[in-house]
This record gives C-alpha cells, sequence and structure tokens, in this order.
C-alpha cells in the first residue's frame, strides 16, 4: 500500500498557497537572506489533513498521506501510485479555496504521472493471532534479526527501525493495532468497528521509506515509472535481506582453534550477554567476521530464557503473503482507490 508521498505537481493556481512564510534576515537585519513558503494544511475526509504549498505559480508540492486523507484512515489502501494520485488530485480540485486552474496539457500530465516525487512510504500487512502476538514478534526481531548492511533493529518508542538515518531508504515495523489504540492516535471514531478493530489488532506492519536519492538511482522519481506492484515488490525483496543467526554451538574442533580471548567471548555471548557494550568496537567487529564464517552472528544477542514453545517463527511469518484488502471493506466502501 502506498502511504506517505512528497510529490511536485505542474498546476497554474491563483495566488499563494501558504501558511505563512519564514525568513531569515542577515545578521544586521538590513536583508533577506532566504525565505520558505510554509506547509498549508487542508482537511480531507474523517479531518485528516495533507499539506500543500506553492513553489512557483504553476507549481505546488504535496506532502502527506493521500490514502488517509482520501478515506480517513490508512489500514488498508492502494499499492497503485499513479491512480492514487490520480484521483487525490480530482478531489483537491473540488476545494475552491486553493484556486488550483491546471491546464488540460497539465491535467494530461498528471494523469498520466509526470510528476516528481521525493519521498514514498510503502506498507504491507501480515497477520498473526492478535495483538499480544505482533507484540511478540517484535520484541524477538528486536533482539534476533538484522538486516543485511543495516545492522541490527533499533526501537524508538514501539516503532522498530533498520537503518534509521539512512539518506537512501529505511524499513520499520510496528503494530498497527497498537497505533490506532495509542493517546496520541487520531483514528476515527465513526471508524472502530469490530472488522477495524480485529484487522488493527492482528496486523504487524512493515514499512519501507524511499528518498530522493534513492528514487532518482532507481529511476523511481517519476510516477510514470510505477505500475500497480512496483512498491509492493520492492517491500517484499528488501525484507529478503532480514536475517537471523542460527545460533549453533560450535563445534569442539572449531572451538580448539580459536584464539584464547575469541573463544572467552563466545562463551560470553553464548550466555546472552551483549558483546558490543563489553569489547572494544575494533575488537567486537574483527570477532564477528570471523565467527561468522561458522554461521554464528555475535551482534544478535540470544535468549537464553526463551521458551522453544512459544517462539514465533520470526521469518516464516514474512515468508508469507500480506493480507492486502478485506472483501468486506470493499463492499462497504471503506477504500477509496480501487
Amino acid at each position: 500500500m502506498i502511504d506517505w508521498v512528497t510529490m511536485k505537481v505542474s498546476c497554474d493556481h491563483d495566488g499563494i498557497i501558504s501558511n505563512g512564510e519564514v525568513v531569515s534576515l542577515s545578521k544586521d537585519g538590513d536583508s533577506i537572506e532566504w525565505s520558505l513558503v510554509k506547509f498549508l494544511p487542508v482537511v480531507g475526509s474523517h479531518d485528516a489533513t495533507i499539506s500543500i504549498r506553492s513553489i512557483t505559480q504553476s507549481t505546488i508540492e504535496i506532502s502527506g498521506n493521500p490514502v488517509k486523507w482520501l478515506q480517513g484512515h490508512n489500514l488498508f489502501g492502494t499499492g497503485d501510485l499513479k491512480h492514487l494520485v490520480w484521483v487525490f488530485f480530482n478531489k483537491l480540485l473540488e476545494i475552491p479555496e486553493l484556486k488550483l486552474k491546471p491546464t488540460l496539457e497539465q491535467l494530461h500530465a498528471i494523469k498520466m504521472g509526470k510528476l516528481t516525487v521525493s519521498r514514498i512510504d510503502i506498507n504491507e500487512t501480515w497477520f498473526l493471532k492478535d495483538r499480544n502476538e505482533v507484540l511478540a514478534w517484535l520484541r524477538a526481531a528486536g533482539q534476533k534479526m538484522r538486516l543485511k548492511h543495516r545492522g541490527a533493529g533499533q526501537f524508538k518508542g514501539d516503532t522498530l527501525y533498520w537503518g534509521k538515518g539512512s539518506r537512501r531508504w529505511f524499513l520499520k515495523c510496528y503494530s498497527k493495532g497498537d497505533e490506532i489504540n495509542s493517546k496520541k492516535s487520531n483514528f476515527p471514531q465513526s471508524l472502530r468497528t469490530a472488522q477495524m478493530l480485529e484487522y488493527a489488532d492482528r496486523a504487524l506492519r512493515l514499512e519501507l521509506t524511499l528518498k530522493s536519492n534513492q528514487l532518482r538511482e532507481w529511476q523511481l522519481h517519476e510516477v510514470a515509472h510505477w505500475n500497480a506492484d512496483t512498491g509492493k515488490m520492492l517491500l517484499l525483496e528488501l525484507i529478503k535481506g532480514l536475517e537471523m543467526s542460527n545460533n549453533i554451538r560450535l563445534t569442539d574442533d572449531v572451538l580448539a582453534n580459536l584464539p584464547t580471548r575469541m573463544k572467552m567471548s563466545y562463551f560470553t555471548w553464548l550466555a546472552g550477554q551483549d558483546l558490543k557494550q563489553i569489547l572494544p568496537p575494533r575488537t567486537f567487529y574483527r570477532y564477528r567476521t570471523e565467527l561468522k564464517k561458522y554461521d554464528i552472528d555475535i551482534g544478535i544477542m540470544r535468549d537464553v530464557k526463551e521458551d522453544k514453545n512459544n517462539v514465533i517463527p520470526l521469518i516464516r511469518v514474512l515468508e508469507a503473503q500480506p493480507v492486502g484488502v478485506p472483501d468486506w471493506a470493499i463492499e462497504q466502501g471503506l477504500v477509496a482507490c480501487m
């Protein structure tokens, strides 16, 4: 599903679309060094907002969640970026205060996807038994899963990130049930039906954020280059980089040939200690490189207290297909772009 989008659209309009302006003055206050038009929040379905501002008299910038703006929620939606942008833009044209006056050429370009994006968030949902099992999966993933070339996951609040801070792309996962039931949630009360809440409680959500540098490298900075399956395929391909240590024990002959200090560190890791907090960084990474030859990753802590009969199969969950949009949601008109 396409979630957040930041895009620039060629569209004539009267006046300046803004929520004010930020101005930087020179040190002596005699001249303006630069100025920036602030985004104007525009209200959509169920009070969801999206941000819009003028770049020039013929270009606007839009940032936000078009799916949520159109239907009031983002439990599920569409993966068809081109169609989503077209439906969304036509709804914008119904707001007289924006004074949008696209030419026929501009309308045709938007319909064909001739506009650029600088950020896109893509997510998919996997079902577990209930919210407790989703949270257990997240805790286990935080302890055991690494993303290739990104390292171990890091929690920020209740969300687990891999590669957060990257200027190109990163992954995150979280419980959708926890998100919509948090104190900060703005999930509409009118949409809190039994079916919607059950869907959210079972939902383990993985999300990919693509930034401008990566979009351009992959030639995906133009909407026309996307089809209905592009986002899903990118996400599924990148989560293949999630890996786990087998956490097996080294054989006696391997142990006999390890340097004494590395052997001691291995036994410390086997006992459940975090070697990254114990060893000097250069030593840690040297030992990790050597031990990975034997399928041991000391960067992933071992949970020595784990109940072997209650382990949620981390990788097997992601090998299943995402759940997609339920039939009942389509029948009830809860999806804006299908």
